[in-house]
């Protein structure tokens, strides 16, 4: 997985926030998702599509951190997203 790929939220996700967390209901799958307050986060930022490259951007300047040090677990993330049909990664 590559910095240049733009990050695309699936369809069919149902959420709701409860107490800063996102929890979410797949339509046609039946299978509900809870996201941690980090998750919930990036799952906000791709309301528009996004790099991955933004995505640590972002991060990194509002965990105070480096991009390098948020870059693994965002692509981490974005890998169990993608693999649950919830995200979609295509070239930027």
């Amino acid at each position: 997985m590559h910095d240049d790929l733009l990050v695309t939220r699936g369809d069919g996700l149902l959420e709701a926030e409860v107490d800063g967390e996102l929890m979410g209901l797949h339509i046609e799958r039946g299978q509900a998702y809870g996201f941690n307050p980090t998750a919930t986060r990036i799952w906000g930022l791709i309301a528009a599509p996004q790099t991955v490259t933004q995505l640590c951007e972002t991060l990194s300047a509002e965990y105070e951190i480096e991009p390098d040090e948020v870059r693994g677990d965002v692509l981490a993330l974005l890998r169990d997203l993608e693999g649950e049909g919830l995200v979609t990664l295509t070239p930027a």
